[in-house]
């Protein structure tokens, strides 16, 4: 009993010796073009990214088929997805508008009239040949009560993801190819970008 229970330890402690390590990834924000006093308006605060529940875990998701998933059992999120993903949507907004027009991510809303910024994403992740699809509808928010004034559907393809390892990196440029949208929207619509209170359905685009 004694000779067996120890082969046992000594097998538990070799399982746990080869067992492959975690390693966590975090997205980044992307640097991108300023758009210099072209925009100006009530401050902008990225209130939420909202992820489906099937990509909004910690491991990191591939898409093996059009209804197959690939979840990695080493590569994790050092942070939940959608957190981290309104964060650096908000540093790579921050980037693109005039200085002060985005809110920090979980600062303080400043006093007065402020805009609200709201993703639904619908796909975030890696395809099997290693390309990155972020499927998003975005809405910007204004007035009181807040009313939606724009809405846009967005596609952005980035590819490089060939590995788990590599897919971080892809979705934060993807991230940041979003933000030059939105950005870039803000800049041709300007009596949305400067006006504080806008009807129900006024500039709104699907």
């Amino acid at each position: 009993m004694r000779r067996a229970l120890g082969l046992m330890a000594l097998l538990f402690l070799a399982g746990c010796a080869t067992s492959p390590k975690s390693r966590f990834y975090a997205l980044e924000p992307v640097p991108g073009q300023r758009i210099a006093d072209s925009v100006s308006g009530p401050p902008i605060v990225v209130d939420a990214v909202h992820l489906p529940d099937v990509l909004d875990r910690l491991p990191l998701v591939r898409r093996a088929g059009s209804t197959q998933l690939q979840i990695s059992e080493t590569d994790r999120w050092a942070a939940p997805l959608d957190g981290m993903s309104r964060r650096v949507l908000a540093w790579d907004l921050a980037a693109r508008l005039p200085a002060g027009l985005v809110v920090a991510p979980d600062a303080p809303k400043p006093p007065g009239a402020v805009r609200g910024l709201v993703v639904s994403v619908e796909e975030f992740d890696a395809d099997a040949a290693g390309q990155v699809r972020l499927d998003a509808v975005w809405t910007l928010l204004a007035g009181s009560p807040q009313k939606r004034v724009i809405e846009r559907r967005e596609t952005i393809l980035v590819g490089g993801a060939d590995r788990f390892a590599s897919e971080p990196a892809a979705m934060s440029r993807a991230l940041g190819l979003l933000a030059d949208r939105i950005a870039g929207t803000l800049r041709a619509e300007p009596h949305l970008a400067s006006s504080e209170a806008f009807g129900p359905s006024r500039g709104s685009r699907f």
